[in-house]
């Protein structure tokens, strides 16, 4: 089910609320503007932006035309990136589809360390009812990763879609979708066995580039490496 909102993404750091506004009210060509909010959080003790925002039209219909219209236009020189929001299913249509669980958890990778689970939840909730988020933990913060399961499948695929190079406290998210029939716990041993391969990898390889002596040929220096 789509709805009146706009998920806003690509948002220049010093855009506010006002000139997001006046970009979108501006370029309206049918309908009007409800409301337009960039998304913050707290950094250093100062209120900044997340780099992406909503906007509220008065119907479906402009905010589809939006999307279409004013998909690429430039604010505060970046180029917008419009995705349609959808609202959440009702309670007959989510037990409808409780059943199926196969493909409605997503995996969300390299998560900066800052973000936390209700910036999670702010990013994810406009495209779809999430049933669980976890983020989690080890030695007081969490580990990079985080796991979101929406209702639907079409809820975890609009997230999937929309949030593709997103990025979130300066990183850039990797999200992908669980194996078909995955569950949480099958997915949270997937992506710790990946994590403590990748770790070894890097550990073999820096040892391996690892220089025990410079050779002099000439006046080129070469360095010796242990394989």
């Amino acid at each position: 089910m789509q709805s009146r909102s706009v998920f806003v993404k690509n948002l220049n750091f010093k855009t506010t609320d006002e000139s997001l506004k006046q970009h979108f009210s501006t370029k309206l060509k049918t309908g009007s503007l409800k409301s337009a909010t960039v998304k913050k959080h707290i950094k250093k003790g100062k209120n900044v932006s997340m780099g992406f925002g909503f906007a509220e039209f008065d119907s479906v219909e402009t905010a589809t035309s939006v999307c279409k219209d004013l998909q690429g236009t430039v604010l505060d020189g970046h180029a917008l990136i419009l995705q349609l929001c959808h609202g959440r299913k009702d309670g007959q249509t989510a037990k409808k589809n409780e059943k199926d669980k196969s493909s409605t958890k997503l995996l969300v990778r390299n998560v900066a360390f800052e973000a936390t689970e209700k910036d999670l939840r702010q990013l994810f909730s406009p495209f779809g009812q999430i049933k669980t988020l976890r983020l989690p933990m080890k030695f007081g913060s969490h580990r990079g990763f985080a796991f979101v399961e929406f209702v639907t499948k079409q809820e975890a695929q609009n997230a999937l879609q929309a949030l593709a190079s997103t990025h979130l406290y300066g990183r850039h998210l990797v999200i992908e979708r669980a194996k078909e029939g995955e569950t949480l716990e099958e997915l949270r041993a997937r992506t710790a066995a990946q994590f403590v391969d990748e770790q070894s990898g890097f550990q073999r390889m820096s040892k391996k580039r690892k220089q025990t002596s410079l050779v002099d040929e000439g006046s080129v220096k070469f360095s010796r490496i242990v394989e």
